[in-house]
C-alpha cells in the first residue's frame, strides 16, 4: 500500500519525476505543458516544494500520485487552492486521489483555512465526478485559460471544512 507523505525540500526531485509524469500522461488536465516546466531548473523546483504542500503517494519507494496546496496570493485569507493532483492511471483504484484530498483537507485546516478551491477542465468529467465525490462543488465561478474562449474556461470548485 502507498504511504502519502509531506514533500519535504529534499523530495524535490520526486516532486519533479512525478510532476513531468503527470504532464506528459494527461497534459490537458493540466493549465501548464511538460514542455515548459521539463525546462526548469533544480532551484526552480526547490523553490516550488518550499511555496506549497506537496502531498507524494510513494509505493516502493517511487512516486505514484501527486498533489499541491497552497495559498494563493490573490485569494481570501480563509482559502487554500488544491492544485496538479494526478494519480499514476495503474493506481487509480487504490484511492489515492481520496488519500491524497484528505491530507490537502487536513493540512488546510491546520493552516488555518476553512475552504478549499480547486480548477477543473471543463471536458475533465472522471476528475470533475472524483472531486464531487470528496464533496467538492461548482462555484459557478470560471477561469478562461485561453482569454476570450468561454467553452474552454475552468471551473471553479470549493468544499467546507
Amino acid at each position: 500500500m502507498a504511504e502519502i507523505i509531506r514533500a519535504q525540500d529534499d523530495d524535490w526531485s520526486l516532486v519533479r519525476e512525478i510532476r513531468l509524469r503527470s504532464l506528459s500522461t494527461d497534459p490537458e488536465a493540466f493549465g501548464q505543458s511538460w514542455e515548459k516546466e521539463s525546462t526548469y531548473e533544480e532551484k526552480v523546483w526547490k523553490k516550488r516544494v518550499r511555496e506549497a504542500a506537496w502531498f507524494l503517494a510513494i509505493d516502493s519507494g517511487q512516486p505514484v500520485a501527486v498533489v499541491a496546496v497552497r495559498h494563493e496570493a490573490d485569494s481570501p485569507a480563509n482559502e487554500r487552492e488544491l492544485q496538479a493532483m494526478w494519480v499514476l492511471p495503474s493506481s487509480r483504484k487504490a484511492r489515492l486521489g481520496q488519500r491524497l484530498a484528505e491530507a490537502v483537507l487536513e493540512w488546510s485546516k491546520e493552516d488555518g483555512a476553512d475552504t478549499v478551491t480547486l480548477y477543473v477542465g471543463p471536458t475533465n468529467t472522471a476528475a470533475r465526478a472524483a472531486y464531487e465525490s470528496l464533496g467538492f462543488t461548482d462555484t459557478g465561478e470560471r477561469w478562461e485559460v485561453i482569454e476570450d474562449d468561454p467553452d474552454g474556461a475552468w471551473l471553479k470548485m470549493s468544499r467546507g471544512l
